[in-house]
């Protein structure tokens, strides 16, 4: 059992890489097309709306997330990708339910945004699943991410204690107006104030762009000669540029070598993982992105079908606790060092097809 299932009705008055990422969101929407053909038989088409592809974690999470839905037996209308627009988004999730879909499952690009489309969608007795990002309000019939705050605290715990508690770090913040920004800002700074206090934190927003975490690494990396440690919030969109920074400044060093300054990142891409394996970056907090993919598709289904769940501890290693009026499964996330950088189970380390 995951949680408590109720079989009851779900309320009716209730949505660079480029090129590469793109082209694996593509291919998976081909593939989920070919896969679906005779998946209708259940009559339960779904769509997805993704927030943008500008990146290989959103990419493989398309992919991932479509698979999973075809394998769930329910048949995907054509996805979309709101590329970083949350008006754009908004749009997707009507046309969406325009052409069909009688269950969403979202990846918001804005928090607060998303919260009309879900009363929109909840106003045609469309259910929307939430993954990865939580909405500021609105109802969703299962949000499913990893607990955000406890990320940025991994990820304080591991660098705090490597540089012994002082120094300087320089920490490149994702986009404070999503959840998974607030969430990960917050874990960091509050586990430092209480662990670490004579650490001297240097925030930058980035906005989960590569260009705005490229440009503040550069200014801060010049200007602060005795910075120890960088925290970033998404290695799939700040890792290679702070990586190029660190070696045009003469001060990418390997781990454990004199001078190194410590590397923490969030996500655990393929590249991450593989840097990691190179000794360039000393850890990464590993998002569950294929238990996104997962359990987003059994929780769309289940609500298609009128289902609903409970908060408790699920059979897969998780919690489904009460956020507002709405329930969210909280999923592992996984601290990862040279030692288990190489765990196949890590989705990093899984094949994108």
């Amino acid at each position: 059992m995951i949680g408590r299932m109720k079989m009851q009705s779900l309320s009716r008055t209730r949505p660079r890489r480029s090129g590469a990422a793109a082209t694996i969101f593509a291919c998976a929407t081909a593939a989920v097309a070919a896969l679906t053909t005779t998946a209708g038989a259940e009559g339960i088409k779904l769509g997805y709306s993704a927030p943008f592809l500008t990146d290989p974690f959103q990419a493989i999470m398309a992919n991932q997330t479509l698979k999973a839905v075809a394998e769930a037996g329910m048949e995907a209308v054509p996805a979309t990708n709101a590329n970083g627009d949350a008006g754009k988004q908004a749009t997707d999730i009507r046309n969406l339910v325009s052409a069909g879909a009688k269950v969403l499952i979202v990846n918001p690009t804005d928090s607060q945004a998303i919260v009309p489309v879900l009363d929109f969608a909840a106003s045609k007795s469309v259910p929307a699943v939430l993954i990865d990002i939580a909405p500021a309000k609105g109802k969703a019939a299962m949000i499913v991410r990893a607990d955000n705050k406890g990320i940025g605290a991994k990820a304080c715990e591991a660098l705090g204690a490597a540089v012994g508690g002082k120094g300087k770090v320089l920490s490149l913040m994702g986009d404070q107006a999503t959840t998974n920004g607030r969430d990960r800002t917050s874990g960091f700074n509050e586990c430092m104030k209480a662990k670490y206090p004579d650490v001297t934190i240097i925030e930058q927003p980035t906005y989960w762009k590569t260009d705005k975490a490229t440009s503040a690494a550069q200014t801060v990396v010049t200007t602060t000669p005795d910075l120890t440690a960088i925290y970033m919030q998404s290695d799939s969109v700040m890792l290679a540029g702070v990586l190029n920074v660190l070696k045009s400044a003469g001060k990418l060093t390997k781990v454990g070598e004199p001078n190194h300054i410590f590397l923490a990142t969030v996500d655990g891409t393929p590249f991450a993982l593989e840097k990691i394996r190179e000794d360039l970056v000393d850890v990464t907090v590993a998002q569950p992105l294929d238990l996104y993919a997962k359990y987003g598709a059994f929780y769309a289904k289940a609500a298609a079908e009128g289902k609903t769940f409970s908060a408790g501890p699920t059979d897969h290693g998780s919690e489904i606790v009460p956020v507002g009026d709405n329930l969210m499964d909280y999923l592992p996330a996984t601290v990862v060092t040279k030692a288990n950088a190489s765990d196949p189970s890590l989705w990093g380390n899984q094949s994108a097809k």
